[in-house]
């Protein structure tokens, strides 16, 4: 597996494993899709027994009432329901003490008594990605969206929920043709549903904009970008760090095609917002910057890395001192910088090929909701 691969499901693992979160804190996944309620351990496994069980002989002794084929379907059929959610709850129990493969083993016990659960098939969708099956997360997604289309219709923002997800796989496999496919549709169910402004569009069109640059359709990506940033801003309540971090994806695209002055405009306003910020969260900003950096020097894109590092010392050099370890990791790095491009002067040093890997990775990072 590359590099790169393994960042991207490690992303990958970040973005789907709420799931796993939600269903430990009791919170099911189908509860939320369909309106179920899953009981607990201890009650479930009680009505699988009752349930289960076939009349006494006596309670027909005194009516006209007798066995069917209908009424052993039924006991069947409840018997099954029941079984399956003792073996899902157990499966939550699992989790939550993150022993995975009993997790796994049940989930599989449990879709085997009621296959269409789309509950089941979403933590079987997030386990499958805790072992880095992508195809079989995959399959387990699928289903689930064919089974909740089935419920709810294609037009439903919960069907928005789970093709973002989706994407988020097929991206995490390298399929970008059927990830862009996916997210289009989410997008166009939430505009069709909550409008063309909705805050929700945002991490869509970020990741949208990350595949459409990756194909190489730069002037799209530019459009994608800027109304993602006019989105943010429009909101009621806008919030100017994740504003801030939507500029300066534009920014760094900009630097990729050579367009400093607009680059150079929008950092100058990044920083400012930024610094606005609590020293907490500065520091997550900039650790973040900082890794971006990193990642960029080691794909020689010195042009790319130069204005990360310099984020980075504006947003804590005057408040945290000289001797900090970001902000001398950046004073280091950009010395090398400067003295490599003096060297090299007039060469061209960064992989326009690479402009897709490294966008997608600026685009994991960034804390835009």
């Amino acid at each position: 597996m590359s590099k790169q691969s393994k960042i991207t499901a490690g992303a990958m693992r970040l973005t789907l494993f709420f799931y796993l979160l939600s269903a430990s804190a009791g919170a099911v996944a189908g509860s939320v899709i369909l309106g179920q309620q899953t009981a607990p351990v201890d009650s479930v496994m009680a009505g699988a027994v009752e349930s289960a069980a076939l009349p006494q002989a006596g309670a027909f002794s005194s009516s006209t009432v007798t066995p069917t084929v209908a009424l052993l379907e039924k006991v069947r059929q409840n018997g099954r329901q029941q079984a399956a959610e003792a073996a899902f709850s157990l499966a939550v129990v699992a989790i939550e003490k993150k022993d995975f493969a009993a997790a796994g083993l049940l989930i599989q016990e449990a879709l085997q008594l009621q296959p269409s659960d789309p509950g089941y098939l979403q933590v079987a969708a997030s386990l499958a990605i805790q072992k880095g099956d992508l195809a079989e997360a995959e399959a387990y997604q699928v289903k689930t969206l064919e089974v909740a289309q089935a419920v709810l219709g294609t037009e439903d923002i919960r069907i928005s929920l789970l093709m973002d997800d989706l994407g988020t796989i097929y991206l995490a496999q390298g399929h970008y043709e059927q990830a862009e496919r996916t997210w289009r549709k989410s997008i166009a169910i939430r505009e069709q549903i909550l409008g063309n402004m909705d805050p929700s569009l945002a991490p869509r069109l970020k990741d949208l904009a990350g595949v459409v640059l990756q194909e190489g359709r730069f002037d799209e990506t530019e459009q994608l970008l800027k109304r993602l940033v006019n989105i943010l801003e429009a909101d009621t309540v806008p919030d100017r760090t994740n504003i801030a971090a939507a500029q300066h994806i534009l920014a760094d695209f900009y630097v990729s095609r050579e367009r400093m002055d607009e680059a150079n405009e929008l950092y100058h306003i990044v920083l400012a917002d930024w610094k606005t910020a609590p020293a907490p969260q500065r520091l997550r900003i900039a650790a973040n910057v900082y890794e971006l950096g990193n990642e960029y020097l080691s794909q020689l894109r010195l042009e790319e890395a130069k204005p990360q590092f310099e984020l980075v010392l504006g947003l804590l050099e005057e408040d945290f001192g000289a001797d900090h370890l970001y902000v001398r990791g950046a004073r280091k790095a950009l010395d090398k910088l400067n003295s490599a491009q003096e060297k090299h002067s007039g060469n061209k040093t960064f992989d326009r090929v690479g402009d897709g890997k490294s966008y997608r990775q600026l685009s994991q990072r960034n804390l835009i909701m």
